[in-house]
């Protein structure tokens, strides 16, 4: 799964986004607006994809320590999709980060693309 957060060449950035855009009351509700975006936009969700929650500080902490630089998570809301944004910071040649994201990602903050479809298990919980 670390292929999920690796950049395509040509890419400055992660494309992400932000849960709280939706004020929705709950994490799952918020996931659950993210999941009908993918679908407004064309995209296929898979019974066996997955959707990580993942804290922006803990991102940004990630991203600049593998590289030694400054990450920014930046909201960049497109025609047909309010919520998009990017996380800034790495290139493609960078796949250390991605891997170290991936480390990030655990049962805990994981949820299926398809609802009602849990994905395969991931690993440990996330650390805290």
């Amino acid at each position: 799964m670390a292929a999920a957060f690796e950049l395509r060449p040509g890419e400055d950035h992660l494309s992400v986004n932000w849960l709280e855009y939706f004020s929705a009351p709950d994490l799952e509700a918020a996931i659950e607006s993210v999941r009908n975006t993918f679908r407004a936009k064309g995209f296929g969700l898979r019974r066996n994809g997955r959707f990580a929650a993942l804290n922006v500080g803990a991102v940004k902490a990630t991203v600049s320590r593998v590289t030694a630089g400054t990450a920014r998570v930046v909201h960049l809301p497109v025609d047909d999709d309010e919520s998009h944004g990017g996380v800034f910071g790495y290139t493609a040649d960078d796949l250390a980060v991605a891997v170290a994201i991936r480390a990030l990602v655990g049962r805990d903050n994981m949820y299926p693309a398809v609802a009602g479809h849990p994905p395969p298990p991931a690993g440990p919980p996330t650390p805290g």
